[in-house]
């Protein structure tokens, strides 16, 4: 899971802690973009079209994700260890809906993390992991990010080469425009282990990569 400054464990924390869920798309018929201001506006590689009452930009990317630190500390004393995330190749799929006046309503992002790992930056042992999530973010102020209630969904696994998976997130997690957890569902080791402060929820993880 690409890993998590203060607000990097948390931000991670509820990336991995997610579940699958349904991509929402197809929600304007497409026609030539229009000639309205939109608010943000859309990043280069995504197309824009205009339909019903508004504007659709739709786009797909693929990335190098970047090895940092977790904020994640495995053991205690001269053994201690912070796992470093690297974060592989991801493939993302974007879609964004301005309203009439072309201001941003709703952003979708999908994402796949593919030959990503936790590290111990110590010993370079990997433990593999899978990752697919979808994060739906609805503006209650239109054009204003900072307003924003995103919903995630999707499912993340660690898996061990040749065995199964040891720890798994698989849930939907709500998270409030001041950035505070609103609600969570499913298996959250990542989330109970930030939120909680629950270590034995990521024991597994760290036993792997100490060993």
């Amino acid at each position: 899971m690409a890993g998590p400054t203060s607000s990097l464990p948390i931000a991670r924390g509820l990336r991995a802690a997610v579940a699958t869920g349904v991509l929402l798309i197809g929600l304007f018929a497409a026609s030539p973009a229009s000639a309205v201001t939109l608010n943000p506006p859309p990043p280069a590689f995504e197309t824009c079209h205009t339909g019903g009452n508004g504007t659709v930009c739709v786009g797909n990317r693929t990335r190098d994700g970047i090895l940092e630190g977790t904020g994640i500390i495995c053991g205690s004393g001269p053994d201690a260890f912070e796992i470093f995330d690297d974060g592989g190749t991801v493939i993302e799929h974007f879609e964004r809906w301005y309203d009439a006046d072309g201001n941003l309503v709703r952003r979708l992002s999908r994402s796949t993390w593919l030959g990503s790992a936790w590290i111990n930056p110590d010993t370079g042992a990997r433990v593999p992991y899978r990752q697919t999530n979808v994060t739906v973010a609805d503006l209650a102020v239109p054009g204003d990010f900072a307003s924003a209630t995103a919903t995630t969904t999707g499912v993340v696994n660690f898996v061990l080469p040749g065995g199964g998976a040891i720890v798994r997130n698989a849930g939907r997690t709500v998270v409030g425009p001041d950035g505070s957890l609103e609600f969570s569902s499913g298996p959250q080791a990542i989330l109970d282990y930030f939120v909680n402060g629950n270590v034995a929820a990521l024991q597994p993880i760290c036993d792997a990569l100490a060993g």
